[in-house]
């Protein structure tokens, strides 16, 4: 309907006001009930440890270690058997951060999340893949990151 609209100049209009519909519509989903949906970023929320606390290797039963280190300021992520996944660790909200590896070329960010013990230690990471696109061969979801003690 909208490239049959967009062909015809006169469609032009219907196709303008089918797509302010449909923002509106997305809009209206990111509220209320539906706003778990969305996947908003929550603005001004900081991690809950300093950045220190996160660093340090991380050991997946089957994958291995990853190590997470901090310098001036910024967490580095790398999975010691893969060399391609080395990359920035970017707050993204709470304890959640966004792997952004070196190599743009991967298209393979992940969310990290921390889970917090009740003393405020660690008590594991766990992955997933930022878009829905990511080719399924990086298994992210797949990993349980507990910090070697």
């Amino acid at each position: 309907m909208l490239l049959k609209s967009a062909a015809n100049p006169s469609g032009l209009a219907q196709a303008s006001r089918w797509l302010t519909s449909r923002s509106r519509f997305r809009l209206e989903r990111c509220t209320g009930t539906w706003s778990i949906l969305c996947w908003k970023k929550t603005r001004k929320v900081t991690p809950s440890l300093p950045l220190t606390k996160y660093a340090g290797t991380y050991r997946d039963a089957w994958y291995g270690d990853i190590e997470i280190g901090e310098r001036s300021g910024t967490l580095t992520i790398r999975f010691t058997r893969t060399p391609s996944l080395i990359g920035d660790l970017e707050h993204w909200q709470h304890d959640t951060f966004i792997a952004r590896w070196k190599d743009r070329e991967l298209r393979a960010d992940a969310y990290v999340t921390f889970a917090l013990n009740p003393d405020g230690s660690i008590d594991q990471a766990k992955m997933r893949a930022v878009s829905p696109d990511t080719d399924f061969s990086f298994d992210f979801q797949d990993l349980l990151l507990k910090p070697l003690r």
